[in-house]
């Protein structure tokens, strides 16, 4: 029995990103219900190549360390990622990792400002915004771009629909613009009462309706903003 009437929160990340924000939001010792219903689920896809032990990599997501670890060890390589959630993935995978800020389309100046040298291997998942192995070419750094783990959508849990369409209030923070779009769909037709708070800019553009924006790029600024919506 929930003592303080905060309303639920609504996963919807794949699994391993909804249990590790699951259990940020624990951390805070708030009575809160959280309801888990991934609308993407993670498959690795091994590709025709793979870096050579010389080589560096580039992660934008702990999915793709995961994915890659399958095949390959860290060994000490280094590993530029896409902010400190895949940083502290790829370094408990043997990697000596560096942390962005949050977003890839900072990544290209702070290899740059490393002075990065060889080939380096941006290892992606098949849904990806932007092309970030053409934007360290254009800065002169050589870089591939593989898919290593594909992203195909799940639908809803009929419990969690039938819950959203009865008009059951919840909240709902969304990380990726994919994900936004996936939920606006599946929720279409069914008066949802959903209170959005957006990753980014990127993220709330795809949600049709009023969102809260997290004031940075990463998980505990989201915590913060839905522990806030959440009352």
């Amino acid at each position: 029995m929930r003592l303080v009437n905060r309303l639920p929160v609504l996963l919807t990340r794949p699994e391993r990103g909804s249990a590790e924000f699951a259990a940020l939001l624990r951390e805070a010792e708030r009575d809160i219900e959280i309801i888990t219903s991934p609308l993407i689920r993670i498959e690795a896809v091994r590709p025709a190549e793979l870096p050579g032990p010389e080589d560096a990599v580039i992660f934008t997501s702990a999915s793709g360390v995961e994915a890659f670890s399958a095949w390959q060890e860290g060994s000490g390589r280094r590993a530029w990622c896409v902010g400190e959630r895949t940083a502290r993935a790829a370094q408990a995978a043997g990697f000596e990792a560096v942390a962005g800020a949050g977003t890839a389309a900072q990544l290209p100046e702070i290899v740059r400002a490393e002075k990065s040298n060889g080939l380096l291997w941006h290892l992606h998942g098949q849904h990806q915004r932007g092309d970030l192995a053409s934007d360290l070419l254009a800065l002169g750094i050589q870089a591939r771009s593989v898919v290593i783990y594909d992203q195909p959508s799940v639908p809803l849990d009929p419990s969690v629909r039938a819950r959203i369409g009865a008009g059951e209030a919840m909240v709902t923070p969304l990380f990726s613009p994919r994900t936004a779009g996936l939920l606006a769909a599946e929720v279409k037709n069914i008066g949802a009462n959903l209170r959005v708070v957006a990753l980014s800019e990127a993220v709330a553009d795809k949600w049709p309706g009023p969102c809260a924006l997290a004031d940075r790029p990463d998980a505990e600024a989201m915590r913060d903003t839905v522990l806030r919506e959440s009352g």
